[in-house]
């Protein structure tokens, strides 16, 4: 059985499902979270089980893993929320993911894989990003700054215990059950869902960044954490870097009554790109996205009016 924290979060009921689908048994772990969506409703006790677990409390977690004789770990749980202290976001996102490391070497887990982030990197016009280059210091954000030591410490884990620990870094993620409301798609998809208007006069329809539509990052984070022997213990998993301007032109193909107003930014105003090379998931795995942008608009507006997964 696969154990999958932040198993009732945005991207662990995506990837929830598709292990469900794939015929994985996967146990869930539940904190703050316990909405249950739809889709994933069927699956509850045949092949998805939950249980209660705060990843800070390394007992409970040798606790969950014996119980439910775990083989394998997808630890997706973080907090990236601004109302949460800076205090308890480092607690959970850093010494949580030394937990699961510790009870998975403890508990003889085959593998772990953790799940980090695109913004470990640096945005820059003039570089793709490859998973073998050196990681800046400074960070924008909260996710950055713990995902990038949380990064180093599964390396150092995986080298002093030969416990297999392989990395993601996935792009911006978006789709259905995204509910954060910081990310600009969103309230222009669901302003236009629902009939109302989007102002966003601070947005710069130039800026942008990395898309991964979810259906296609959990079946990315399934391809790697299923396979038998990966041949990295890093890998990026990404699409295409799409602007706020092209975001909301699809969006109204898709709605042409949808109104979106952007800011008057212009192309030398804008921040640099963040592009991903995917060059280990393509040669090794053949992955590569199903749902272009369009088809992703398309995919996440049908859930959105009629929550049809």
């Amino acid at each position: 059985m696969i154990l999958l924290t932040g198993g009732l979060g945005f991207l662990g009921c995506n990837l929830a499902y598709l292990l469900a689908v794939q015929g994985q048994k996967v146990l869930l772990t539940q904190h703050r979270v316990s909405r249950i969506p739809a889709f994933l409703e069927p699956w509850i006790n045949n092949g998805i089980l939950i249980a209660s677990c705060d990843i800070l409390d390394l007992a409970n977690l040798f606790h969950i893993l014996k119980k439910f004789s775990i083989s394998s770990i997808i630890h997706s749980a973080v907090l990236s929320n601004p109302k949460f202290d800076l205090y308890r976001v480092l607690q959970v996102n850093i010494n949580g993911t030394i937990n699961i490391l510790e009870a998975g070497r403890t508990m003889g887990i085959e593998s772990v894989t953790f799940l980090s982030s695109q913004s470990v990197y640096r945005r820059s016009h003039e570089k793709i990003h490859t998973e073998d280059e050196d990681l800046p210091l400074e960070s924008l954000h909260t996710i950055s700054l713990t995902k990038k030591p949380c990064e180093m410490i599964c390396d150092y884990y995986a080298k002093e215990y030969k416990l297999r620990v392989v990395t993601l870094r996935p792009a911006q993620i978006w789709g259905p059950l995204y509910a954060s409301g910081r990310f600009p798609l969103q309230k222009m998809a669901e302003n236009a869902v629902a009939g109302e208007p989007t102002h966003l006069p601070e947005v710069n329809p130039f800026d942008g960044n990395n898309l991964i539509y979810i259906k296609d990052c959990a079946r990315g984070i399934c391809t790697v954490h299923l396979a038998e022997k990966p041949q990295f213990t890093l890998y990026n998993l990404g699409d295409r870097y799409v602007t706020y301007g092209e975001m909301a032109d699809v969006i109204k193909e898709v709605i042409p009554e949808a109104v979106i107003e952007l800011g008057s930014g212009n192309e030398k105003e804008a921040e640099a790109p963040m592009q991903l090379n995917m060059e280990r998931l393509q040669s090794e795995f053949g992955f590569k996205p199903e749902f272009s942008f369009k088809e992703g608009i398309q995919d996440y507006i049908q859930w959105l009016r009629e929550g049809v997964y």
